[in-house]
């Protein structure tokens, strides 16, 4: 009877469809799994039973183990199975004993693996066929030499480089002293030519000659003797030989005490080189360059020539230096300064300024210079010196940074670099050093100028070089390194602005040699290998594959599939170029739903019960269809 038929089918059909449940349910917990479905249709006066694989997105369980994968959006893992190639949302693999990711089933996910020569740049040729990602722990990166330094930051236009500058505490003041003009040996005469006055500090005293002929000496010898007899100038004044000029001058006068000559009873002034009476000098005037030693307030007890002082200290390099200085009767301050000059052999000048001894460094920058005048303990003469202070300390407006660059067998080269700023305020001055007794053979030094506006000029190497020679002294070959100081891949290079400096090294290209310490997998599929070298280089690409019609896949068990005609082949790509993201240290979980499952199990389960009645119905009508043909 051809009604059995129909009922028989749908037996079957749901039969089915309660083994598809069963299996989705068993599911629940597969890594990757995707829950299946079955429909029915008409065909021929029978029912048929379609099942398909939904592919949506499962959520995803965080694991912490770098090598469980799994895809955020559309897309499969491919994993070959001898030459068999098959895909796979289920993402739980492991490392064999020859180093390939596998999954459960052991088929090796594909991908494109980086030779040491791509891994140098860190890409790989996803044009290339796929293959086994393969970690490879003994994997060793070569040593490379550096070849090219980069530089960036700011030189801080606002340093200036000083020069050192010592000066003498107190500035040298003159004594009170009034000079007159050469006389040749001449007569004092008793009662009409031997008088004049010495007012000193509002005093008048006359001063009374005895008569004679006198020369130059003789004169000084005969005033100082009258002087002394007088308590009102005794110590005060004294008379003093200036070639063949008289002098006057006041012993240790304070400063603003006047000092004048006036005419006598019997008037003898002229006769003494003083043609104009009443000639007035006032102590505590500043020192000029032109001042007799013996004239400085300073001086208490007069010098005598052949008095020694030493000149003792060190120049800007920290050379010592001591030098003796014998006065001469009639030196002045600038036959000082001539010693002193002499003395720092031009690595400083000394000046007068406003009566200090100015010892001003000859170039500008850091500077040991020092200095100090000292009375030899024998002299006669007494002279307070003052003492010297730094009034400006020396300083080079420098600014450092520090590199290190690997020879050719990747030993490391430690290189600091100095920016000197020079007295053009665009300029600067640059050096390298080596602290490990490397060789310098060339481009060790240079100069760099900016603009007004703070943009790098020129950044050039001494002696024509265009680029640094190093001599490691390693082993390894000579190190030829080209030094950027401007704007280069997106980095703005070196700049001077009035503001901090932050003048650094960015980077170098060359390294030492590493091993693989580890390794981890990003968001695009890369797998990036970390090494003891501190690289961090792109192992291999993880491959995706997305299917216009994903569900005509064909389950080949383990939670993979292999494409069909239905499916439609596959597009292979990076994760990146499909839209699609890979979680590493995560796992996508079964789509079952469970309560949704069980409620089909039930649908099922009616559908199966209503099927069977109907066959009971039509065995009754058949039994009873043949008791009535008997």
């Amino acid at each position: 009877m051809s009604s059995f038929h129909i009922p028989v089918s749908a037996l079957r059909r749901q039969q089915q469809r309660l083994e598809l449940l069963g299996s989705n349910i068993a599911n629940i917990n597969t890594t990757g799994y995707k829950s299946g479905r079955m429909t029915f249709v008409e065909t021929l006066g029978t029912v048929t039973g379609i099942s398909k694989t939904l592919f949506k997105q499962g959520a995803l369980e965080f694991t912490g183990n770098v090598t469980d994968l799994a895809i955020q959006g559309k897309g499969f893992f491919v994993v070959r199975n001898g030459e068999e190639q098959l895909y796979t949302r289920a993402g739980a693999f492991t490392i064999d004993s020859n180093g390939k990711l596998v999954n459960g089933s052991g088929f090796a996910l594909q991908g494109w693996a980086g030779s040491i020569s791509s891994l140098v740049g860190g890409a790989v040729n996803e044009a290339s066929p796929l293959g086994d990602i393969i970690i490879d722990n003994n994997l060793v990166i070569p040593a490379q030499a550096t070849e090219n330094l980069w530089l960036t930051g700011n030189l801080n236009a606002g340093l200036e480089s000083l020069a050192e500058v010592w000066s003498s505490g107190s500035a040298f003041k003159e004594e009170a002293f009034i000079e007159g003009s050469a006389i040749a040996p001449f007569t004092v005469i008793t009662g009409t030519k031997d008088q004049f006055q010495i007012t000193l500090g509002g005093t008048t005293e006359e001063i009374t000659l005895a008569g004679g002929t006198y020369n130059i000496d003789e004169m000084v010898d005969e005033i100082n003797t009258k002087i002394a007899a007088n308590d009102n100038l005794s110590g005060l004044v004294e008379a003093v030989a200036s070639g063949d000029a008289l002098k006057f001058r006041t012993i240790g006068a304070a400063a603003g005490t006047d000092l004048t000559l006036n005419s006598g009873t019997n008037d003898v002034l002229g006769d003494l080189g003083f043609t104009t009476p009443g000639a007035t000098a006032t102590s505590g005037a500043v020192a000029t360059g032109i001042t007799d030693i013996n004239d400085l307030l300073q001086t208490t007890g007069t010098l005598e020539g052949g008095e020694i002082f030493k000149i003792e200290g060190t120049d800007s390099n920290g050379n010592a230096i001591s030098v003796d200085y014998s006065y001469t009767l009639g030196h002045t301050l600038n036959d000082l300064l001539d010693v002193i000059n002499d003395a720092f052999a031009g690595k400083a000048t000394a000046a007068l300024v406003e009566g200090k001894i100015v010892l001003t460094d000859a170039v500008v920058g850091d500077s040991q210079t020092t200095i100090n005048i000292t009375a030899d303990t024998d002299n006669a003469g007494v002279i307070s010196i003052p003492g010297f202070i730094n009034t400006v300390e020396g300083y080079t407006g420098r600014i450092t940074t520090s590199a290190v660059v690997y020879d050719s067998l990747g030993k490391g080269h430690s290189l600091t670099m100095e920016f000197e700023k020079t007295e053009n305020s665009c300029e600067w001055l640059w050096n390298l050093s080596c602290s490990g007794g490397e060789d310098i053979l060339s481009g060790g030094s240079g100069k760099a100028i900016f603009d007004s506006d703070g943009n790098l000029i020129s950044f050039t190497y001494d002696e024509g070089a265009n680029k640094l020679s190093i001599d490691p002294k390693s082993g390894a070959g000579q190190m030829d390194i080209v030094i950027h100081g401007g704007a280069t891949e997106g980095y703005s290079g070196i700049s001077q602005f009035d503001s901090v400096s932050t003048l650094l090294s960015r980077d170098q290209d060359g390294r030492k040699s590493g091993s693989l310490k580890d390794f981890y997998v990003d968001s695009e599929g890369s797998v990036i290998g970390l090494f003891t070298n501190g690289e961090d280089l792109k192992l291999a690409q993880v491959a995706l594959a997305q299917f216009n019609n994903p569900s005509g896949l064909m389950n080949a068990g383990g939670s993979n599939y292999i494409a069909t005609a239905e499916s439609g082949s596959p597009k292979v790509d990076a994760a990146n170029n499909l839209g699609a993201t890979i979680e590493s240290g995560s796992l996508e979980v079964s789509t079952v739903d469970m309560a949704d499952q069980f409620t089909k199990m039930i649908e099922a389960q009616r559908s199966y019960q209503a099927a069977a009645r109907v066959i009971t119905t039509f065995d009754q009508i058949l039994e009873e269809t043949t008791r009535l043909k008997r």
